[in-house]
């Protein structure tokens, strides 16, 4: 195991943000996507203009190869944007200390 002394500062701060991260309330890989449909009504202008095709908000993610997507309530859009930020965030942060730690294997 590798002193905590020996580290560099930029380790040490990577560290100390993943450890608030992991603290933090969600945390989810995915990603947010927003999508134009139809709402399935006759009468909606939808229905006979792709010009005014409805949004709405999903998390999608890949999962065993296969695609799967979520709907995200408009309510809970930035909460669900937050949790991947986060994830995307700490996975940046693993992949640099992987790095730093890897240049330090010895050959």
């Amino acid at each position: 195991m590798i002193h905590p002394a020996t580290q560099g500062p930029r380790e040490r701060a990577a560290l100390s943000r993943l450890r608030q991260i992991f603290n933090e309330y969600g945390l989810l890989r995915a990603n947010c996507v927003k999508r134009r449909h139809t709402c399935g009504r006759d009468y909606c202008r939808c229905a006979s203009s792709t010009k005014h095709l409805h949004l709405s908000w999903y998390a999608s993610q890949s999962r065993k190869g296969k695609l799967r997507s979520k709907y995200i309530p408009p309510d809970r859009v930035t909460e669900v944007r937050q949790w991947v930020a986060r994830y995307q965030e700490a996975r940046r942060l693993l992949m640099a200390l992987g790095d730093a730690f890897w240049d330090r294997i010895v050959s």
